[in-house]
């Protein structure tokens, strides 16, 4: 059966993680998606190189206590790609982000493409496909040098913004023709442009190195349980199942925190069974 996991935000944050570890792999996860590089205010861009491995050697050690492994990590989001200095930043926050997922013991980091136009309507969509290109190629002797993949992730943009379709992301993926570029698969991203999800899985192909599974509805970018958007998940199963995928089935998306108690371990036990639900169809 293939592994199950989901964001690291549905279980824990940055102070009660061994806790939230031990939760999540009593619901029965084996992996998470860790999301602590994601946010431009993360303390991991403000300490210095000894804090920061300390901080990744006890989320390490405490992920081997619970019996998890960490299979992905999210990098920078929201970026500003607006200027040559701003996209150097940029770059620089990715490179760490490459090198913390390694420490972490994590095999992929998930990135954005470049948006040189900010959230305007691009001019020239060639701009940002050839700066995301460019991203991806300065990130590859980091990736390589500690043994990561980087993951181009589709986005839930109209066209004429950015990437926004499966098939921009595979040709950006054959264009660099390299084996630490690979795409991520977002299903509910694929959904608010009207992508067919099972036409994505296929398209992507043997260059689909992880997923973001979550539901949505037409233009909102929900972020729903499987089950309660517009998804064909149906079509999701069978995609996978003909590509041969054998990774992991990482959910992106959490039980509000605001639910009560033990409401709210319910509905995460429900959540953690539709992971394995899609997992055993898929592989079984």
């Amino acid at each position: 059966m293939l592994l199950t996991g989901i964001e690291s935000d549905a279980y824990f944050g940055e102070n009660d993680y061994e806790f939230g570890m031990e939760k999540m792999k009593s619901h029965g996860y084996d992996c998470i998606d860790y999301q602590g590089f994601i946010s431009p205010s993360s303390p991991f861009y403000e300490l210095d190189e000894s804090e920061i491995s300390k901080r990744l050697k006890s989320l390490k050690a405490a992920a081997d206590s619970a019996g998890l492994r960490f299979w992905q990590a999210h990098g920078l989001w929201p970026h500003d790609d607006t200027t040559t200095e701003s996209r150097e930043q940029v770059l620089s926050k990715h490179e760490s982000a490459v090198k913390w997922a390694a420490m972490l013991g994590c095999k992929y980091l998930v990135i954005h493409p470049a948006m040189p136009y900010g959230w305007g309507v691009e001019p020239c969509v060639k701009d940002a496909r050839d700066q995301t290109i460019e991203r991806l190629v300065k990130l590859l002797p980091t990736a390589k040098s500690v043994g990561v993949t980087v993951c181009l992730e589709n986005m839930p943009f109209s066209a004429g913004h950015s990437f926004s379709t499966i098939k921009e992301i595979k040709d950006v993926v054959k264009e660099i023709n390299d084996p630490n570029v690979k795409a991520c698969f977002d299903t509910g991203h694929c959904n608010v442009v009207r992508e067919s999800v099972y036409n994505g899985i296929k398209c992507l192909g043997e260059d689909l190195a992880v997923l973001h599974v979550h539901d949505d509805i037409h233009r909102q970018d929900r972020h729903l349980i499987p089950y309660q958007g517009e998804i064909d998940w149906e079509g999701f199963v069978k995609g996978l199942k003909e590509i041969g995928f054998d990774g992991c089935i990482s959910l992106e998306t959490i039980i509000d925190p605001k639910t009560p108690e033990p409401m709210k371990e319910q509905l995460q036990i429900g959540l953690a069974n539709i992971a394995h639900f899609f997992a055993e169809r898929v592989d079984p």
